[in-house]
């Protein structure tokens, strides 16, 4: 719950700055585990669970998709908390064991002109009275109905390694990917469709800038510009052992699997130049930290404070849960924090 308070901070100067905002979430956003443990534990993540819904009330979210780790509680329980939230819960497959579906599959937000489809999606998982559909072949079947409508598609996907390289194999009019599911914080959208994962911490708030001069173009990755950039230049400058001047198709003559690495390497560098100074719609990219230098916004660091005495009060003397959600006495308390 640490970050939210300073979250809104940025949130809000954004806003107050007159940029045009889009706040979005792409799961395991309520709990951090997949299944609950009895008894105190649940409550205490429980508690958790409402005062991010509390916050992100005041804060303000465009587009949730919820993971699997958020029906941790049930669904029920989670169908509770979106009747809570004044922001919408989206997602193409997952659905109820009648076949209906939990939620949208996605929904359109204009802004400037731009209309701009964001996708709600998730990897299989097993979850008690809820049916989640394989994911690539629930989403072929609206993303022409979603294309026909926007100018810019934007996907959260709760995703499995698996599911990600199905989806890249697919030529799908996706623009950009959202991604939770894993502790990996991006530098750059990748070689694919621009995908980024912010880890699992809240410790991070990630900002994209986009910049759209022509609705028929696609949307270029500055970030994986730049760093391929770096990195292919890098390469080749080690491959000189010391020496820039030296001739790497010269000193490498009689080594072919080298020289083939070196041409590719120059075939790399040369796309992302290319791309970044030619560029019309661009995404640039951003990562704030959520340290004591933002300021914590003082009606979310209320809720967050109110919630910590609730917990206190379920959790006694003991001590109050690890970021995990687990009690003082658990082996694992504590652990890797």
């Amino acid at each position: 719950m640490g970050g939210l308070a300073r979250k809104a901070t940025i949130v809000q100067e954004l806003s107050n700055a007159n940029e045009d905002l889009l706040v979005l979430d792409a799961g395991d956003l309520f709990f951090k585990k997949n299944i609950l443990d009895p008894g105190i534990t649940t409550e205490v993540a429980r508690i958790n669970a409402e005062v991010i819904v509390s916050s992100f009330n005041k804060i303000g979210c465009d587009a949730f998709s919820p993971g699997s780790k958020d029906f941790a509680s049930g669904k029920n329980y989670l169908m509770d908390l979106k009747r809570k939230s004044r922001f919408p819960f989206i997602s193409c497959n997952i659905f109820d064991k009648k076949n209906n579906q939990l939620f949208n599959p996605y929904l359109i937000k204009n802004i400037n002109g731009i209309k701009i489809g964001i996708i709600g999606l998730v990897s299989q998982f097993t979850a008690a009275d809820v049916i989640v559909k394989e994911p690539i072949e629930t989403l072929s079947k609206i993303i022409d109905e979603v294309d026909s409508k926007t100018d810019i598609i934007v996907l959260l996907f709760n995703s499995n390694e698996q599911d990600l390289q199905k989806l890249y194999n697919r030529n799908f009019p996706i623009d950009f990917i959202l991604r939770s599911q894993g502790r990996t914080r991006s530098s750059d959208g990748g070689s694919k469709i621009p995908t980024y994962i912010a880890g699992d911490r809240g410790k991070l708030l990630y900002k994209f800038q986009f910049e759209v001069a022509d609705k028929e173009l696609p949307m270029i990755d500055m970030a994986w510009c730049i760093e391929t950039s770096k990195r292919m230049e890098d390469r080749l400058n080690k491959m000189k052992k010391g020496d820039m001047s030296v001739d790497l198709y010269d000193l490498y003559k009689n080594d072919q699997a080298t020289l083939n690495r070196i041409k590719n390497y120059e075939m790399n560098l040369e796309e992302a130049n290319y791309l970044f100074e030619n560029a019309i719609n661009k995404i640039n990219f951003t990562k704030i930290e959520l340290g004591k230098t933002v300021f914590d916004r003082p009606d979310i660091l209320k809720i967050v404070d109110e919630a910590k005495l609730k917990i206190k009060d379920i959790v006694g003397p003991g001590g109050l849960p690890d970021h995990q959600g687990r009690l003082p006495g658990d082996p694992h308390y504590n652990h890797g924090h």
